[in-house]
């Protein structure tokens, strides 16, 4: 249903057409396939009509009850959502030479992610090629500074353009501004939960060759005789994705269900006395030691080593070819499927080697 308003806003007459849904399944719409259901679901796919998408919102369920949601990737419905759900669907990017060999990309919120890294990489751009097949929207991995392969989005980040929903005004967020960190940003943080619905994300990029191979397969490349594209990176990229991780299109997920735990140096002594107590070569933990001397170590091969890789329980299961993924195993599960082996998972782990693991999917 198509819905257009007309409202004196901000001494400000606003014409707006939002499409509303109402009682909608929410499975083709996550990509972890779990059905749910919403109470509306309401899309707009123009910057100016963002004020009008949360007004209706605030009015759509007596309890005003809304939220937002990009491309579905990063996110588990536990149960059905009783409020209205806002998709902004803006598409469409632009770009704007800023001398140096740098270039401005500018895309909406609704642009598939990985349609705007390939299409990049096509233009011999560098800087978002090591996130080639992230599932989701611009919005999404923006918000969620979604990373792979040694880069995060918000390396690349200049500036968003957001909808505040408090000031009722739209507004500027400067990269400082973010507060960019390891899947985290200034939308995430507490204080700012429904404050903002992103609606444009502008990335620098160089024309300037400047490939970030440290990921073990990528330094390969190194070594080839071919001249280092961003094209070149990309499908290396994608060749090693689709050899670990399941296709979203076949089999429901989404994409890594937890985050890499990072312990202080104190913890890092503590848990290598746990290894040795295990009977585990200290020197074959896998990590990743940070600049501040905290360390990173993979969920996947904690979860690996407590032997859950390739194991179903119920509907769900842990994805063979990487532990990190849960899957939608019979395109049959509910949301309480997948946290009762998310559960699993977490408790086995923190039995074994006293780290509690931290879901990277946002449950609703």
């Amino acid at each position: 249903m198509k819905v257009y308003l007309c409202r004196d806003y901000n001494q400000k007459i606003i014409r707006a057409m939002i499409t509303v849904l109402e009682n909608i399944d929410l499975r083709p719409y996550n990509t972890m396939r779990v059905g749910a259901k919403a109470a509306m679901w309401i899309e707009f796919d123009s910057l100016e009509d963002a004020p009008a998408a949360i007004e209706t919102a605030k009015m759509a369920t007596p309890s005003g009850k809304y939220m937002i949601m990009g491309g579905g990737s990063n996110i588990l419905f536990c149960n059905d959502y009783s409020g209205a759900i806002v998709h902004p669907a803006v598409i469409g990017w632009e770009a704007k030479a800023l001398g140096n060999g740098k270039m401005e990309i500018t895309a909406g919120a609704g642009v598939e992610f990985d349609n705007l890294i390939a299409s990049t990489c096509r233009s011999g751009l560098w800087g978002l090629e090591n996130l080639s097949l992230i599932p989701g929207s611009v919005g999404g991995a923006a918000v969620q500074n979604a990373g792979a392969y040694g880069v995060e989005t918000g390396d690349y980040i200049s500036e968003i353009r957001a909808w505040d929903i408090e000031a009722e005004k739209f507004v500027v967020i400067k990269k400082e501004s973010l507060d960019y960190g390891y899947r985290t940003s200034l939308f995430k943080k507490a204080e700012n939960a429904g404050k903002y619905i992103v609606l444009e994300v502008s990335f620098i990029l160089s024309a300037e060759s400047c490939p970030k191979l440290d990921y073990g397969p990528l330094k390969d490349l190194e070594s080839d005789s071919v001249k280092i594209t961003p094209d070149l990176v990309r499908q290396k990229i994608v060749d090693i994705r689709n050899s670990k991780l399941p296709k979203v299109s076949d089999t429901g997920s989404a994409g890594s269900f937890f985050k890499n735990p990072v312990l202080e140096k104190g913890s890092w002594a503590e848990f290598i006395s746990v290894m040795t107590a295990n009977g585990i070569e200290p020197d074959s933990v896998p990590h990743f030691v940070l600049p501040d001397g905290s360390v990173k170590i993979p969920a996947a091969w904690l979860i690996d080593k407590c032997g859950w890789k390739g194991k179903t329980l119920g509907n769900a299961a842990v994805w063979s070819h990487q532990p990190l993924i849960i899957v939608n195993a019979t395109g049959k599960a509910s949301g309480s499927d997948i946290v009762a082996l998310e559960k699993a998972i977490v408790e086995d782990v923190r039995s074994r080697f006293g780290i509690t693991l931290v879901p990277e999917v946002v449950h609703v």
